[in-house]
């Protein structure tokens, strides 16, 4: 299957690194956005773009697969937070670590992961399935 456009995979790259950067700045600037944003987008950004990370690596599988990869990591990752080890709570005390692995368990996270995953999925299936004029021929000429 040819991809819908040219150079798919930096496009998908270019989206990760701006809801990558867009997720980091509602939790480092939640002043600029709304209230409701401020809570909750950036978890629900997070799941989309990770859903954009896994369609830059992977370019044939059909896209609800990978979204349904995608939210199952993103609960299986809260789910993990659930695990209070000495060593993962070590690692969840770094930038890093928070930012991979969060730093408590929220249902509200897991409707975040499925809103996010839900929108980007949206988003790439529209890119993916634009409708292609017939060429040699007049749309009204069956």
């Amino acid at each position: 299957m040819k991809p819908p456009f040219p150079y798919p995979r930096i496009i998908y790259c270019a989206s990760f690194i701006f809801l990558a950067w867009l997720a980091l700045a509602t939790r480092s600037h939640p002043q600029w956005f709304h209230p409701l944003i401020a809570a909750y987008g950036g978890d629900t950004i997070w799941a989309g773009m990770f859903l954009f990370f896994l369609r830059m690596i992977f370019l044939t599988p059909a896209v609800w697969k990978l979204a349904l990869i995608c939210y199952a990591l993103g609960v299986a990752d809260e789910c993990t937070q659930l695990y209070h080890a000495p060593w993962a709570n070590t690692i969840r005390q770094t930038t890093v670590g928070r930012l991979l692995f969060g730093a408590g368990f929220l249902w509200s996270d897991i409707l975040c992961y499925a809103t996010g995953t839900l929108l980007a999925f949206i988003i790439i299936w529209l890119a993916e399935h634009q409708r292609q004029p017939v060429t040699g021929r007049k749309p009204w000429n069956n």
